[in-house]
């Protein structure tokens, strides 16, 4: 699944120009490229947050923190490692170009750095925990991994390896065949692979901030606090763009949207997404981007049920809805076309990933992207109704 994920975004990486490159360097392969923007996302793990009790196997919760806090700091060094020698971790080498329809040679490179957290993820899910350490059933082992299409296996596990990990029966290449287990630790003990277990036994595979060990993961959703978003964009934000960030985060959470996890890490280095019902394709997005701003994106599909009301807002909004994206019309008939009508005008777009971007972060906008997404919301709540 974290392929499939990855690859879907490499898709919008390829067939989508490209924002302006800024100082941060730009490497030759897609492989690098994504293993760089992966290791932007990491987010800092506080000293203290409310740890899902099934993820502490033994281990208290301060354990468990500092645990997971040396598990990224491992995960971190790896992706750096990556960018610098992707062929040692047989990743596809694929040059990294702006393509101008989908390549899936350039998809395959740009998802392969995810082998590394779906093969820890694997470890977890076919093995036991007992005394430090994972007794893995190789054959569920095995199994799992053509399951997520990952490749290249053995040259993660020596990567891991060479990272303080100890796999019993794995000579660099392979693994003794006359067992039908083998078992992972980790060289100085400690609390890394207790706290390894814990957060992938309890972290879906699909939410893609698994990538990046995002520490929020090992909270259970339903306790997230209300303010648990605006205290991260508050480690990158200040002045205006983070109050009106705080403001259009309240909005969102009194219209009761659900709270996901950001999938873009092409652009971006933190994402979260509000989302209506998880079958409807309306969200509103916001990120702290790599180019060190606020970002409030906005995919809305019904907006003829409410263009009335968009005429009366100020230039500076309407603005918004006047920005056109070229259709690729990559194939016929194409269900992501979107099409909306505004001021008279009919705008056609690729509707795959195509986002509304806010322009303008004062404040006192806030309130009316508040009746933006009230009107959303009630479009989408109300479809099939005149």
């Amino acid at each position: 699944m974290i392929c499939y994920i990855v690859g879907c975004l490499l898709f919008h990486f390829n067939t989508h120009k490209k924002e302006p490159e800024n100082e941060k360097t730009k490497h030759e392969y897609c492989c690098q490229n994504t293993a760089r923007n992966l290791l932007d996302h990491f987010i800092p793990i506080p000293d203290n947050f409310n740890v899902n009790p099934n993820c502490l196997y033994g281990l208290s919760k301060d354990e468990f923190i500092g645990g997971l806090r040396t598990l990224t700091e491992i995960i971190q060094s790896m992706y750096s490692d990556m960018i610098q020698n992707p062929a040692e971790y047989g990743l596809p080498l694929v040059e990294d170009i702006v393509y101008e329809k989908y390549n899936p040679k350039a998809a395959a490179s740009g998802s392969s750095p995810s082998r590394l957290i779906t093969t820890l993820y694997s470890i977890v899910h076919c093995g036991d925990f007992a005394n430090n350490e994972i007794t893995v059933n190789k054959k569920l082992f095995t199994e799992k991994l053509k399951t997520h299409k990952a490749a290249n296996v053995p040259m993660i596990l020596k990567k891991l390896c060479d990272n303080g990990f100890i796999i019993s029966g794995f000579n660099g290449k392979s693994f003794d065949k006359n067992s039908d287990t083998f078992t992972f630790s980790y060289a100085d003990g400690g609390d890394v692979v207790p706290a390894l277990y814990g957060y992938m036994l309890n972290a879906a595979i699909y939410k893609v901030a698994i990538l990046s060990l995002n520490y929020f993961l090992a909270i259970p959703q339903t306790e997230w606090s209300a303010d648990l978003h605006t205290s991260i964009f508050a480690k990158y934000l200040s002045g205006s763009e983070n109050d009106f960030y705080v403001k259009f985060n309240r909005h969102i959470v009194a219209q009761g949207l659900h709270v996901g996890n950001g999938d873009d890490y092409n652009i971006h280095t933190y994402r979260v997404e509000y989302f209506i019902n998880p079958k409807d394709k309306s969200r509103f997005i916001a990120c702290y981007s790599e180019f060190g701003q606020l970002r409030v994106s906005m995919r809305l599909r019904n907006i003829d049920r409410y263009a009335n009301y968009l005429e009366t807002l100020p230039e500076r909004v309407k603005q918004v809805f006047r920005k056109e994206s070229t259709c690729r019309y990559c194939q016929e008939p194409c269900g992501q076309r979107y099409a909306w009508t505004f001021e008279g005008v009919t705008y056609t777009v690729c509707g795959y990933m195509y986002l509304f971007d806010i322009i303008s972060y004062e404040p006192e906008d806030a309130e009316i992207y508040k009746q933006i997404i009230m009107h959303e919301v009630d479009a989408v709540n109300n479809k099939g109704k005149k």
